[in-house]
């Protein structure tokens, strides 16, 4: 499931030895009470030191087209897994997995169109991929023990997560790309993590944006951000502005989409038409403001949100869908239930996720089709969708 309470009392049951839950809770409470952001790129930050993480939140992002700008800069180049590793788990489903459910409304169809990407982490590492579909599940090893967020590439083929140097709340750390069958590679050091700015997958499934401290101590003095290509180590530093939160890509990869405190920024690729929309007055922010944009439709004008946190980790699965033109909101079917996440189609309508289902939702909010959720999917977070 998407819900983040809901996995990390998930993954505590099936790591029993280790009272997770307990500790999350431990985690989270103090990183509230600090309650502090990301330092800007090129600014001194202090780390500060707040307790052990051993749980990481789940994530995923997507990705511009081209090759980046900027100025270049050399790291050790990644050395390829060696032959005769481990052989990949891989299982595939046929098509009956995505049965239409038996209140499937006229209209209906037998499974979503497209391709879906799920990620679980528990005491495995596994992507589970449904395509028109047909589930297929790829082991990508064990979990090991400090391995904190986890983002699954764009095609499904690797898996990034970050492994902090020290166990101390949001401390930068190794990224490590993980291959199917659980092959690892370090392909960067002090990388930054927590809060919403953790790597983000380019769409070529090969460069990853990222943050890099420079490190005195426990502080980190500087910050960097720029693409690594995970295959040659090349990474190319940008110098324009800090890292961004909760980034994304539109499916297409035409447009992106950030967080800039309780505005959320709407850009083309190659970052021309910025668009600035506030959500500062949506009634969420009696709480916590949904600037934790999940997924920006190819013609950016929808987005899909949720209510950030002040937590260490990135939140995950959409709960309502914006207009950043006209400031409104798309009203989504009561009948759904408790909504887990939501991508866009080509048309600018919904694929909405609910906890056992998978629903088809047109642009003025109406239900044209559920299907049942494959059940290769439970305790899985679908990150990627993309309309075929």
């Amino acid at each position: 499931m998407n819900d983040l309470n809901q996995r990390l009392a998930t993954l505590a049951d099936e790591m029993a030895d280790t009272d997770y839950t307990a500790l999350r809770a431990r985690v989270q409470g103090t990183a509230r009470r600090l309650g502090r952001r990301r330092a800007a790129a090129h600014s001194a930050v202090a780390l500060v030191v707040v307790g052990v993480t051993t749980v990481g939140g789940l994530q995923l992002l997507s990705p511009p087209p081209g090759p980046p700008p900027g100025n270049s800069a050399t790291v050790a180049p990644v050395t390829p897994p060696a032959s005769g590793g481990p052989t990949p788990s891989v299982t595939a489903t046929p098509s009956t997995a995505t049965s239409a459910s038996a209140d499937t409304p006229p209209g209906a169809v037998e499974h979503v169109p497209g391709r879906l990407v799920y990620l679980r982490v528990g005491a495995e590492i596994e992507v589970v991929t449904v395509v028109n579909g047909k589930v297929r599940t790829t082991s990508f090893g064990a979990r090991k023990l400090g391995d904190q967020v986890a983002t699954v590439s764009p095609d499904g083929s690797k898996v990034a997560l970050v492994r902090p140097a020290k166990d101390l709340s949001e401390y930068p750390g190794d990224l490590v790309i993980v291959e199917p069958g659980g092959v690892r590679a370090v392909v960067a050091r002090q990388v930054t993590w927590g809060d919403g700015n953790e790597p983000v997958w380019m769409p070529d499934s090969r460069r990853l944006l990222i943050a890099v401290n420079k490190m005195n101590g426990d502080t980190s003095t500087s910050q960097s951000y720029g693409y690594l290509d995970t295959v040659t180590g090349r990474y190319d530093e940008l110098s324009r502005d800090p890292f961004p939160k909760y980034l994304i890509w539109s499916a297409d990869g035409g447009y992106r989409a950030h967080a800039d405190g309780n505005t959320i920024v709407v850009a083309r690729a190659d970052g021309s038409g910025s668009r600035r929309f506030s959500v500062a007055d949506q009634p969420e922010c009696e709480r916590q403001c949904p600037y934790a944009v999940q997924a920006v439709s190819n013609d950016g004008r929808y987005v899909a949100t949720t209510q950030a946190d002040n937590g260490p980790t990135r939140i995950a699965g959409a709960r309502i869908v914006l207009d950043t033109m006209t400031g409104g909101r798309i009203s989504l079917p009561d009948t759904l239930g408790q909504v887990t996440g939501i991508f866009f189609r080509a048309d600018n309508s919904l694929v909405v996720q609910t906890s056992n289902q998978l629903h088809l939702v047109s642009r003025d909010g109406r239900l044209t089709a559920s299907v049942d959720r494959p059940e290769q999917t439970n305790s899985a977070d679908l990150w990627r969708y993309v309309d075929q």
